[in-house]
């Protein structure tokens, strides 16, 4: 039962961080400055913005593989 607990722990973890990148990057993108004259350089927010969406949706597979776990095992042996 502490292995699902610590896989659960990692995995929100791994939430927290790439909420806290996203947020990093969002706002790096909204308060970026406007030029008429060149172009915005936005390349590093927007993938920074993507490599956080995809590391929330693999903590998000780990949530929900270790609630399957759980309650395959509850099922089992309650």
């Amino acid at each position: 039962m502490d292995k699902i607990s610590g896989i659960g722990d990692s995995a929100l973890g791994g939430v927290q961080a790439s909420l806290k990148k996203l947020n990093r990057a969002a706002n790096e993108i909204a308060t970026a400055p406007v030029r008429r004259t060149e172009p915005t350089e936005l390349v590093d927010p927007l993938l920074d913005a993507l490599e956080a969406q995809r590391a929330l949706e693999a903590s998000e597979k780990v949530l929900q593989r270790a609630d399957q776990v759980l309650g395959t095992l509850l099922d089992t042996f309650v």
